[in-house]
């Protein structure tokens, strides 16, 4: 994997108390938890801390928690955590498949709620362990940052 930095813009203009909602897949628990709490530590430093976290059984779930979320809590930012490592099946391909159309279609369902995928679909656990980084986290802030100008 490249290895790159990414640099924070210009965040000035996003209110400090939005309110950010965290959905999470259980399942590969140990990943998504750690992609959480670089995204929290980031969030933090840059003085957002009104999030709340939801967990779901696993990726599948995610879309249908989206809708949940935005029909009984205002939020101003969604970010959608998991990680599905290949198998010896096909069931990787339909869960990545159908869990990135159902966020996508969220997206477009809501415009005005940036829903981050942060979505880590790998071959094995090295791919994982060296995608889980900083950079990763702030470049989605960058792009909170970008749909709040629009």
């Amino acid at each position: 994997m490249a290895h790159y930095t990414q640099e924070l813009i210009s965040i000035s203009h996003i209110p400090k108390n939005i309110r950010v909602a965290f959905i999470s897949a259980d399942f590969n628990k140990k990943y998504t938890d750690a992609l959480e709490e670089i995204t929290e530590e980031v969030l933090t430093e840059n003085h957002f801390r009104n999030i709340t976290k939801y967990r779901v059984p696993g990726a599948f779930e995610i879309p249908a928690m989206i809708e949940r979320v935005v029909a009984k809590w205002e939020v101003d930012l969604i970010y959608c955590f998991w990680v599905v490592i290949r198998g010896a099946t096909t069931h990787y391909d339909y869960v990545c498949n159908e869990a990135a159309r159902g966020i996508m279609e969220a997206s477009v369902r809501h415009p005005d709620t940036p829903i981050i995928f942060w979505l880590l679909t790998c071959e094995n656990i090295e791919q994982v362990e060296e995608r889980i980084n900083k950079n990763l986290a702030i470049s989605w802030l960058n792009l909170l940052a970008a749909c709040k100008e629009i």
